[in-house]
């Protein structure tokens, strides 16, 4: 029996550690109770359940003066009024925050939090059921008589973010997309989003976060880190010492998420990362592509994945897109043109290109741009749904050159895009000084009809004699 009130006694202080009692020593009457990773906005109470006496050899509880207890489905009361845990005793469900909340004597205010910390102090020596605002019950980390708990009523990170926004995303013109077209050199405006929280909890067990992981991996795309911007909770947290970006182009941002052993944050929260990206020639088949891991650390475990199951990957997609030019007179193909791509019909930018093999593509900040010539040739790199022109500098031997530049319209929807360029052969032109050929030509039938008029005149002369 000595033996079994041990054991009884036992499980009791590792109930006193899940229902955040608040401890106190031989020499004190009084403790507090910490809550660490408070909600801000959010109320907290504490209800006394039992009174309690600590030694050296273990802790008595006793039914608190003026309360009526006999016992119920988790707690026996001896003879001597002792309250004893019963076996299997399970203080996590509903049920017992119900009971014990009707049961138990709220001491002092309801408190409304700040910041991440609320604390109760002055409260008589007992055992505590700790309550918030969001319905939950709050873990004890410690027996101390100066207790802390640690409000884990949160949800885990979320990754994808299922709100607007949500997850790896592409910002054009101010919404956000997971695919957009961009021409080489173009910059993309790039933003990753995702849920913040400062415990992660798993299999029953709950682990302080420690700091944050972003991976963004390029393919294609040169990201510029010092564009890099990450707000919390709406605040610029950005820090330069935590943004690296390494020689395969891989940007890494680390979020302390921590300051010691107190977390920095309020929890839940949004953490936004913006950042810039210059569509490269590698681009000019098709598609530019990056994608975004979210990691967090804890005390225990570095290097997690948000979700085991589904590792947070999300990828967006910049589409390029090219044109086949075709040089001809309507009837076959020409040689020896040679063109220059313009954004306008008149003045606008130039599109500088460069050779790549046996096509032209957009060129780079820092290349040279060289004139298309044609023939039959692709023009590769460029946005869709946009609208190029065609200037014609040099036109194939023996054909005039085009007058005007001819717009070139990028449709996304044709997998092998032709635009053909029409030349008409030139006519021979008077040399200078001359009277032309078509008064060459009049002179010339003068000649002729001149004469033979001469020769019928002769003859009826011959006639007549």
């Amino acid at each position: 029996m000595k033996n079994l009130r041990k054991m009884v006694a036992l499980i009791l202080a590792v109930l006193t550690t899940v229902l955040a009692g608040g401890l106190v020593s031989a020499d004190n009457t009084t403790g507090s109770i910490t809550i660490s990773n408070a909600s801000a906005g959010q109320e907290y109470s504490v209800y006394k359940l039992f009174d309690a006496t600590y030694s050296a050899d273990g802790i008595s509880y006793k039914v608190p003066s003026g309360k009526t207890f006999t016992g119920n489905e988790w707690f026996d009361v001896d003879s001597s009024g002792n309250v004893l845990a019963k076996e299997g005793a399970d203080v996590s469900t509903e049920a017992f925050k119900t009971w014990a909340e009707s049961f138990g004597t709220q001491i002092g205010d309801k408190v409304t939090a700040q910041n991440n910390t609320v604390v109760f102090d002055n409260l008589p020596f007992g055992y505590y059921f700790v309550k918030s605002s969001l319905g939950a019950t709050l873990t004890v980390d410690s027996t101390n008589p100066d207790a802390t708990v640690i409000d884990k009523n949160e949800t885990n990170p979320t990754i994808p973010d299922p709100s607007d926004g949500g997850g790896k995303k592409i910002i054009v013109d101010g919404k956000t997309e997971s695919t957009t077209t961009a021409k080489i050199g173009d910059t993309v405006n790039f933003q990753i989003k995702y849920t913040a929280t400062n415990h992660v909890t798993a299999d029953g067990k709950t682990e302080q976060i420690t700091k944050y992981t972003i991976k963004d991996t390029p393919t294609d795309l040169d990201i510029d880190e010092t564009s890099v911007k990450v707000t919390v909770g709406g605040t610029d947290v950005t820090d330069p010492n935590n943004i690296t970006k390494s020689t395969n182009g891989e940007l890494t941002i680390v979020l302390p998420w921590v300051n010691g052993s107190t977390s920095i944050y309020n929890s839940p929260t949004d953490v936004i990362v913006t950042y810039n990206a210059v569509v490269t020639k590698g681009a000019q088949d098709g598609t530019a592509s990056n994608k975004a891991a979210i990691s967090y650390d804890t005390a225990t475990s570095p290097d997690n994945p948000v979700n085991p199951n589904d590792p947070g990957d999300n990828e967006t997609t910049v589409n390029t897109y090219k044109f086949n030019l075709v040089k001809t007179d309507g009837t076959k193909n020409l040689t020896g043109a040679q063109f220059k791509l313009y954004t306008a019909a008149n003045g606008g930018e130039e599109i500088q290109v460069v050779k790549d093999g046996d096509s032209y593509r957009v060129a780079e900040a820092g290349e040279t741009g060289v004139a298309i010539e044609a023939g039959q040739v692709d023009i590769k790199g460029l946005k869709g749904d946009t609208t190029y022109y065609l200037e014609e500098i040099k036109a194939p031997d023996g054909y005039n050159i085009l007058t005007e530049r001819q717009a070139v319209t990028i449709d996304p929807k044709k997998a092998n895009q032709t635009e053909e360029v029409i030349n008409r052969a030139g006519a021979e032109l008077p040399s200078t000084g001359s009277i032309g050929t078509t008064l060459f030509y009049l002179f010339g039938s003068l000649l002729v009809i001149g004469a033979l008029i001469f020769m019928i005149a002769k003859r009826r002369m011959k006639n007549q004699a």
